[in-house]
Order: structure tokens, then C-alpha cells, then sequence
């Protein structure tokens, strides 16, 4: 399926995180403040603010992870913002 982002209930989400890594992170061991940004598109037709906000969240916590699991990372911060 081919998205059409200037559909109007097309809304893009700006999401950034830090978090530091512990020991067992596979690509950056106890490295601190390290920060992770990306930009989101949803239809809001089918998908509400909680979803969308859970959704960012596990994605971003997967990609500091190193891309399997979560739980290599620790003091984690999610700021996610609408873009208008």
C-alpha cells in the first residue's frame, strides 16, 4: 500500500530519546546520554494517540537496545511531539 502523506489525517511525530546502556548492550556497553531522534507518519484515522505514543516509544526503545531487546538499555527519556 502506497501512503499518501498529504492526505489530511496523514500526522507526522517528531520522537527523540536518551538513555544510557548498560554492560550487556551489544553495540555501545555503559556508554551515558546517548540520544536517538526519528520522524513518525500515522493515519489518525486508524490509529489513536495512545497507540501512536506506545508504538514510537517501543521503537525507539528497541533501536537503543541495539535492535533486539530493551532491556540493555536504562534511564530512558521519550520526548514526542507532533510536527504541524
Amino acid at each position: 500500500m502506497i501512503t499518501d502523506f498529504n492526505k489530511p489525517t496523514i500526522q507526522r511525530y517528531k520522537a527523540s530519546m536518551t538513555f544510557d546502556t548498560k554492560a550487556i548492550h551489544p553495540d555501545n556497553p555503559n556508554q551515558s546520554n546517548l540520544t536517538y531522534d526519528d520522524i513518525y507518519s500515522f493515519d489518525i484515522e486508524l490509529f489513536d494517540a495512545d497507540r501512536i505514543d506506545s508504538f514510537i516509544s517501543n521503537d525507539l526503545m528497541l533501536i537503543g537496545g541495539g535492535g533486539y531487546q530493551t532491556d540493555t538499555i536504562k534511564n530512558v527519556k521519550i520526548n514526542i511531539e507532533r510536527v504541524k
